[in-house]
């Protein structure tokens, strides 16, 4: 019985989260990117960033059909996984829904909203590392962990950017603005660096939605300052993969000669 209440909360949420979007700007008559477009800020991504959140919701889809399965239900990576997995989605529906309303009280529920979601999806990731399994068990789960895992870590800070144009008036164009900017990215340099060095699990997807994301914010024109930070951090995050898997390569030849 338990499975099952997890099984169908992670379908319903992986649905939810993909009629969210259209469902918020039907209500609000704005989308998303409306509003986002309505408040830019130094990190806020170019507009082709956000297309990731369709390979996000297919991995979502994917999944939550696989750990539906008979087969599937009782494993213990999907149960591990599921219900921090259900609630990041269904954060991401909510958030989908509320942030284009663009009232005060609106994104500030948003703000605190995207901040759950990243620990939701930290959570789901954390529990991916402790757990040896291979197969899809493994690729969906970690694939659509990373890539969520990735993107919030980036996605956050917009949002805070956003808030920031958009209730408290702050100037993109002052100093103090490229500051905030630039540490801001420095900070998702090392968090996103540290973890794909210290992950066994799902480094990849992780890092290539943090690349896309910072990326993005150095290709939307900023000041110089603020894109160096952006490419920066997407050149730590990627170098961080590929000291992983030199440092991985190493560990398995090693394995074989003692072996």
């Amino acid at each position: 019985m338990k499975d099952t209440t997890r099984v169908v909360a992670v379908a319903v949420a992986a649905v939810a989260q993909v009629v969210g979007s259209p469902l918020g700007t039907a209500l609000s008559g704005r989308s998303v990117g409306d509003v986002s477009d309505g408040a830019r800020s130094l990190v806020t991504p170019a507009g082709y960033a956000f297309s990731i959140w369709g390979v996000i919701f297919l991995g979502s889809l994917a999944w939550a059909v696989h750990q539906a399965l008979p087969s599937q239900r009782s494993r213990e990576v999907h149960r591990r996984t599921g219900w921090p997995l259900a609630l990041a989605f269904a954060g991401n529906t909510v958030w989908e829904v509320v942030y284009p309303f663009a009232s005060p009280a609106a994104q500030w529920t948003a703000q605190v909203l995207i901040f759950g979601i990243t620990a939701a999806a930290a959570v789901a990731y954390a529990r991916l590392q402790d757990l040896d399994v291979t197969g899809a068990a493994r690729v969906l789960p970690a694939a659509t962990a990373g890539l969520l895992l990735g993107w919030v870590t980036v996605a956050p800070v917009a949002n805070v950017g956003n808030t920031g144009v958009a209730l408290l008036g702050i100037d993109p164009g002052t100093t103090s603005s490229q500051v905030w900017a630039v540490v801001a990215l420095v900070a998702v340099a090392a968090i996103g660096g540290g973890l794909v060095l210290a992950s066994r699990v799902a480094a990849g997807p992780f890092a290539l939605a943090v690349v896309w994301g910072t990326t993005a914010i150095a290709a939307a024109g900023g000041p110089l300052p603020v894109t160096v930070a952006a490419l920066g951090a997407a050149l730590v995050v990627a170098g961080s993969l590929v000291i992983r898997a030199v440092a991985l390569r190493g560990s398995s030849r090693e394995a074989l000669l003692v072996g």
